[in-house]
């Protein structure tokens, strides 16, 4: 018994340290990417609209590229500020199911946040039995 607890302890101290050191090791990285979140806030004339919200601290200066799957930009702006918030629509019938990249890229930061927006249209037909 106090053989299978020594080696319990030993096993546990072994993790301990062993994430330990990865979490340092991961920690000490030097890249920074900015803080940045896209969602889907509704529709206007069947036509989706999406809110981009930068979370920074201080002032920065960001460039916002909209791409479709071919790599042709949509849309590409350049935007300054502390925590900005940004509204796009997106015209489906154009893209004709077309799938479309958000890349938010940052001074300050070594690599850009991407957010790929999938378009799937599909019908559901649904037949429910009630018994009343």
């Amino acid at each position: 018994m106090k053989k299978s607890m020594k080696n319990a302890v030993i096993g546990l101290l072994t993790l301990v340290a062993v994430t330990t050191g990865f979490t340092t090791f991961a920690n000490d990285t030097k890249e920074i990417t900015p803080s940045a979140e896209l969602k889907m806030i509704g529709r206007w004339d069947n036509q989706p609209i999406f809110q981009l919200k930068l979370n920074n601290a201080q002032a920065e200066k960001f460039v916002i590229v909209v791409k479709d799957e071919f790599g042709v930009i949509l849309h590409q702006e350049t935007i300054t500020g502390v925590n900005v918030t940004r509204k796009y629509q997106l015209n489906t019938e154009d893209l004709e199911g077309v799938d479309v990249t958000v890349e938010v890229t940052s001074t300050k930061a070594t690599q850009p946040v991407v957010f790929s927006i999938k378009n799937n249209t599909r019908v559901v037909s649904e037949t429910a039995i009630v018994k009343l």
